[in-house]
C-alpha cells in the first residue's frame, strides 16, 4: 500500500501550549484509520495541521508521501485532495439535499468546465450518485434544514466528496446520533473505501472505531502512545490506563 499522508516529527504549539510534540502519523491509500484519545490528546490539533488551517513549529507533512504540503495554504491543500468534514455539520439549510450537493459542485473549482459545456444531464449524474452513496436518494427534494442531526452529517460528507478527496478526513462523525444513525454511517464509510482515498476517523466512539477502522493511532499529550488494531488498543495497558479507563 502506498502512503496517502505521512507525518514527521510534528510539533505544534500555541503559546506556551505545546499541543503536538514531536508526533509521527501515517496513513494509507485504500485504508480507513482511526484516531482516538483523550480530550487535549492532539486528535483536532492533527487535522488542523493536515488541512493547513494550523501550522507546526517543527516537522513536516507529506502528500503521497513524497510532497511537502508547507507551502500550501487551506485552499490548495483541498484542491490537491484533502477534504474534511467538521464535527458540526455544516449544510444550507433552505436548499433543499439536491441543491446543496449542486452547489458544492459548483464552487468546487475543477466544475468550471461542467458548468459551461455540460448538458443538464451529465450535470445530474454525479450528484445522483452522491445521493446514492450517502443514502439520501429519497430525500434529495426535502429541505436540509428538516433532516435529522445523523442525515445532516451524510450530506456535508457528500459536499466534501465532491472534492474528490484523496484523504477525507472525518472528525467525530457519529457524535450524537442514534444507533441507526452510526450503523449507517459505518455502512457508508465502507461504501467510500477506494485504492486511491485514505480515510482518517477522529472519534471517541471505540466501538464504531473497531466496526470501521483498518488501524488505529491513540494520542496522548500530542504523541502517539499506540498503533495497531482497536482489539489490541483495547488490551494495551498504557491505552486501558490514560484512556480507557478513564
Amino acid at each position: 500500500m502506498s502512503t496517502a499522508i505521512a507525518v514527521e516529527a510534528l510539533t505544534v504549539g500555541f503559546g506556551d501550549f505545546i499541543a503536538i510534540r514531536d508526533l509521527s502519523f501515517h496513513a494509507d491509500y485504500g485504508t480507513v484509520r482511526g484516531v482516538i484519545g483523550p480530550n487535549g490528546a492532539g486528535k483536532t490539533t492533527l487535522l488542523d495541521v493536515l488541512t493547513g488551517k494550523s501550522r507546526p513549529r517543527r516537522g513536516r507533512v507529506l502528500l503521497d508521501g513524497t510532497i511537502d504540503l508547507a507551502p500550501l495554504d487551506e485552499v490548495a491543500r483541498a484542491l490537491a485532495g484533502i477534504g474534511r468534514k467538521f464535527q458540526k455539520p455544516s449544510v444550507f439549510e433552505a436548499l433543499s439535499v439536491w441543491d446543496n450537493l449542486d452547489l458544492a459542485l459548483r464552487l468546487h473549482r475543477r466544475s468550471l468546465l461542467r458548468e459551461v459545456f455540460a448538458p443538464a444531464a451529465a450535470k445530474a449524474a454525479p450528484i445522483a450518485a452522491l445521493l446514492e452513496t450517502i443514502g439520501l436518494t429519497a430525500l434529495r427534494d426535502q429541505a436540509a434544514g428538516t433532516l435529522s442531526h445523523g442525515q445532516k452529517q451524510w450530506l456535508e460528507i457528500g459536499m466534501v466528496l465532491v472534492q474528490e478527496p484523496k484523504l477525507l478526513l472525518l472528525d467525530e462523525p457519529v457524535a450524537g446520533m442514534s444507533e441507526e444513525e452510526t450503523a449507517h454511517t459505518a455502512a457508508l464509510l465502507h461504501r467510500l473505501r477506494a485504492p486511491g482515498r485514505s480515510i482518517v476517523v477522529v472519534e471517541h466512539d471505540m466501538d464504531f472505531v473497531e466496526q470501521v477502522a483498518d488501524a488505529v493511532s491513540v494520542l496522548h499529550e500530542g504523541r502517539t502512545l499506540f498503533e495497531g488494531s482497536m482489539a489490541e488498543a483495547r488490551g494495551n495497558a498504557q491505552v486501558i490506563e490514560v484512556y480507557i479507563g478513564r
